[in-house]
């Protein structure tokens, strides 16, 4: 099978405009779901990360209903940790975001080479046609029938050219509205039966944000023409499908340079032309921002076909798809009501009058455009060396950010430890303290308590001696506390202690106090009533008023 590949070619897939190859619908990034905004960026969710975050039931409820502010507020702060994407968010959106196909394994954006193929096909097929607009297209007779085993583009084998990073752009519109022949570019911003178009820009409204590769990325893919298959299949006997066996045979037999690349750069230069001049037609204020980004284009087509530029995949439209054979140039006759869509025509043919944008920055853009290059032996060991180059550099930056991230987290751990040990200081000085009070507390307390027992002993020895202690009392109110203590402490009065009562009042007599001479409203009499009751008091007033 390797002898029959025998021209086999390693190209270079540089991306001129977004592009982008669709996953499918069903793997299409659905707001609340697979993605939040926020902060002006795009968080692409991981369910497995989101688990380790909250229970599945409760992950469950946030996605059933698309509730990104909801699922926003609860893992606030860890968008990151997450995420297993995170990009540049080009608007703010509340559509799905169509998303680039990738490798299974390796989760890497990948070109397959079934659509770099049938973006050259359609290339060839203007070619093949040689000016010719049949009223009916007839595909098998041009590249031949694959039950048949003669289909043309069999013989061409392209591989799947494997990128490194996609990105996302912001895509709206590009419309005519208006009458025939009085009709002018605009933007559309709503669709259905009553659809919008103006001449305003607005970056929402109808827009759609596609997951692409950028400009500037490239990639690598492999191109084989099976040139002595193809020349053993129009030696045979077996009758095929299609004429012009010779200029095909020339495509797959020739360098690529001078023949495949040849027809895909005439054929991508006409084109060109053609949507440069149907946006000089039909401009407003953003189509010179469109122009010259197609010039730019232009401009990396080789004369010399070292290269070709090719367009293909979502956003590329009617006339790059359908092969860019039907019309002369991208005018419009008129605009029909088709069921509520709006139709335009040229010739009786249908025709396009709108262009999907990618807006990325200040630049719009015609989507899909990229270059094919054939690397050389020479080209290929330097970019060998350079790839290798590169992985050595990621693998020692890599060393780098592991070296890094184990000193950071070491000093981490070290500074944990630093303030554990600091708090564990502070702690022991802090306890220490505490004991340090408690103890002088207790001491004080211990001392004040001794002093108490002190006071009350002493007390209870003056107490213990009772009245006695009147004989040494200096004058009546000590006496009278010294009584007034007494009886609260023994509850009652002996017949003693009514002796020395009575020695103690005769002692303090005084025949010139009124509180003495008065026992009715004598201050002091009524003291004695309170000690030795009123009679015994009354009998003591009359014998010292004798």
């Amino acid at each position: 099978m390797e002898a029959l590949l025998n021209k086999k070619y390693t190209i270079e897939m540089e991306v001129l405009t977004p592009l982008h190859i669709g996953a499918g619908s069903e793997k299409d990034w659905m707001k609340g779901a697979d993605f939040i905004q926020h902060e002006g960026k795009v968080y692409v969710l991981s369910q497995q990360k989101l688990l380790q975050k909250m229970p599945a039931e409760e992950l469950a409820n946030y996605l059933v209903k698309k509730d990104d502010r909801g699922l926003k507020n609860k893992i606030s702060g860890a968008l990151e940790e997450v995420a297993d994407w995170v990009f540049e968010s080009p608007v703010e959106t509340q559509n799905d975001i169509k998303t680039f196909i990738k490798n299974g394994l390796t989760s890497k954006p990948i070109v397959p080479g079934s659509s770099i193929k049938g973006a050259i096909r359609s290339s060839l097929l203007e070619y093949f046609l040689n000016g010719k607009k049949p009223a009916r297209l007839d595909q098998k007779s041009i590249f031949g029938d694959s039950n048949k085993g003669d289909e043309f583009m069999r013989f061409v084998k392209v591989a799947d050219a494997e990128f490194d990073n996609t990105t996302l752009v912001n895509t709206k519109i590009f419309n005519l509205r208006g009458q025939a022949p009085e009709l002018q570019g605009g933007w559309k911003h709503s669709g259905g039966k009553h659809g919008k178009t103006d001449g305003t820009f607005k970056p929402t409204g109808f827009n759609t944000v596609y997951e692409v590769i950028k400009p500037g990325e490239a990639g690598r893919v492999t191109i084989a023409l099976a040139y002595k298959a193809f020349e053993n299949l129009i030696n045979s006997n077996v009758h095929l499908s299609y004429n012009d066996k010779e200029k095909k045979k020339s495509i797959v037999a020739n360098d690529i340079q001078q023949s495949l690349f040849a027809i895909i750069n005439e054929h991508t230069r006409k084109y060109i032309d053609k949507q440069i001049a149907f946006f000089q037609k039909y401009s407003n204020n953003e189509t010179e921002n469109i122009i010259s980004n197609l010039e730019h284009v232009k401009e990396q087509i080789p004369d010399d076909n070292s290269s070709c530029v090719l367009q293909m995949s979502a956003g590329s439209g009617f006339h790059s798809i359908t092969g860019d054979w039907q019309f002369d140039d991208f005018s419009v006759e008129r605009i029909e009501d088709n069921r509520g869509r709006s139709l335009a025509k040229k010739k009786g043919k249908k025709t396009a009058k709108s262009r999907k944008i990618a807006i990325d920055g200040d630049n719009f853009y015609l989507m899909g455009f990229v270059k094919l290059s054939v690397l050389d032996e020479e080209t290929l060991a330097k970019r060998e060396a350079q790839k290798q180059a590169k992985i050595e550099a990621e693998r020692k930056a890599g060393q780098e950010r592991i070296a890094k991230e184990k000193a950071r987290q070491e000093r981490i751990e070290a500074e944990k430890k630093a303030k554990e040990e600091a708090e564990r200081k502070a702690e022991e000085e802090r306890l220490a303290r505490e004991k340090a009070g408690q103890q002088e507390r207790e001491r004080l307390l211990r001392q004040r308590a001794e002093e108490e027992k002190r006071r009350q002993e002493a007390n209870e020895q003056k107490l213990e001696k009772g009245l006695a202690l009147l004989e040494t009392e200096g004058n009546y109110y000590q006496g009278r506390k010294l009584i007034i203590k007494y009886k609260k402490r023994t509850g009652k009065l002996g017949e003693n202690d009514l002796s020395l009562i009575k020695s103690f009042v005769e002692k303090h007599f005084d025949a010139s106090d009124k509180d003495w001479t008065k026992f009715k409203n004598g201050k002091k009499w009524k003291d004695v009533q309170g000690w030795a009751g009123r009679e015994i008091a009354q009998q003591w007033f009359k014998e010292l008023l004798k």
